[in-house]
């Protein structure tokens, strides 16, 4: 097996910043909302299904999926999944029916399948140069550089969005293209008889790596669905005295916040990590649970400004923990599993994820239905709760395996 050093180093110097620009649409999640109600004319209800449709169909198609995965190859899934990203970013701009933009909503959610294989291909060339315990470092300057982006493009798009309603998708793709382009300089150590290892041999899943399946998918869903209910949360305490103008005002400074957090969060993660260590999963498990605390003496107590002061404190903690989270347990799911068997976990892990929030969001609805945001709050304190059980477990299982 010829391998090439150079590249496999050029293609780690690459990595950190083809992770940043290619972890989501930069441009179009700061507007989505109000591109496919104002310029695609879609309701709430049409807005909503797209998401719920688009994870359920990847979920019945995850199998095949692993089969393409599997023969192809992680560095080629990379490429399949930042062409079917452009692809899907060009049908939701271009789309004029929902049909459309429903089929581009699907490749939106399949792309995150194959492009996070790049996890596999910088482990396996760090495993070759004998420096996996710079896996997490890598990770963390990618979510560093993505945070940084993304503090920005909101203001950006909002303005592009104003010139032109389609120039915010246009820099979209603009930027899909890029990652085509960066993609290229990628390169994979090749893993002799790959192909027959993952397709033949069954995949033992320990008791550590079903835990931390488990408590990537519950706490995934919490962190993600937190942020987008909290923050409505706090927009309806902030109605209850101010204006409308006022209330606009303030929440655009809180969303600011919340990103400066989370690029601070991400820049000093691994002098955090370096310090605590096998703690740091029991760190981001409390800071979730606090968030949540925070939230809600912020709306039950009578001083309304030090309320919304806690209930934004609480909100910038989930942007905070929300990439090193993501990371780390990455880095823990490879290290306690074999390297033939990296691809399955990392899409195991992401299917999980799907999973869990699917489920989660699916029993908020049903809060919803009868009750009022406060019960979704409590719920998902609940949740968090239950999460910090699961934090124990892994960490005394851990503890047991001397890696503490």
């Amino acid at each position: 097996m010829v391998v090439n050093k150079k590249r496999i180093v050029l293609s780690n110097k690459i990595y950190p910043l083809f992770a940043g620009l290619s972890g989501d649409l930069i441009f179009y999640i700061a507007i989505n909302t109000l591109f496919l109600t104002e310029v695609k004319h879609l309701s709430a209800l049409e807005i909503s299904s797209l998401t719920t449709i688009s994870i359920f169909v990847m979920l019945i198609l995850n199998p095949l999926v692993m089969k393409i995965i599997n023969k192809i190859g992680a560095l080629n899934s990379v490429r399949v999944g930042v062409t079917v990203l452009f692809l899907g970013a060009f049908l939701i701009t271009v789309g004029n029916n929902y049909f459309t933009i429903l089929i581009g909503s699907i490749l939106y959610e399949s792309y995150s399948y194959f492009k996070k294989m790049d996890t596999v291909i910088l482990r396996k060339n760090l495993t070759f140069l004998k420096e996996e315990d710079k896996h997490l470092e890598y990770e963390s300057k990618g979510s560093l550089i993505y945070a940084i982006v993304t503090m920005f493009t909101p203001f950006v798009s909002g303005f592009l969005f104003n010139l032109n309603n389609y120039l915010p998708m246009i820099c979209c793709l603009i930027f899909c293209f890029i990652n085509i382009i960066l993609v290229n300089f990628l390169y994979e150590v090749k893993t002799p008889n790959r192909v027959i290892k993952n397709s033949k041999r069954k995949v033992k899943i320990t008791h550590l790596v079903f835990l931390i399946l488990l408590l990537f998918a519950v706490c995934y869903a919490i962190i993600d669905l937190g942020q987008n209910n909290s923050k409505l949360f706090i927009q309806y305490k902030l109605d209850s005295f101010l204006s409308l103008e006022n209330v606009s005002i303030i929440l655009t400074l809180i969303v600011s916040a919340s990103r400066i957090a989370r690029v601070v969060a991400n820049y000093f993660f691994i002098t955090i990590y370096e310090k605590y260590k096998s703690k740091i999963l029991s760190i981001i498990g409390y800071s979730l649970l606090i968030s949540f605390i925070l939230i809600l003496i912020g709306n039950f107590i009578p001083f309304r400004i030090f309320g919304i002061i806690l209930m934004s404190i609480g909100f910038c903690l989930f942007l905070a923990i929300r990439d090193p989270f993501d990371n780390y347990i990455k880095e823990l799911l490879l290290n306690n599993t074999k390297q033939e068997d990296h691809e399955i976990m990392i899409n195991k892990l992401n299917f999980t994820r799907k999973l869990g929030k699917l489920i989660i969001s699916s029993l908020i609805t049903l809060i919803l239905l009868k009750d009022i945001l406060t019960y979704v709050m409590i719920f998902l304190l609940g949740l968090s709760c239950f999460s910090l059980v699961i934090v124990y477990e892994i960490y005394k299982i851990l503890k047991k395996k001397k890696y503490a």
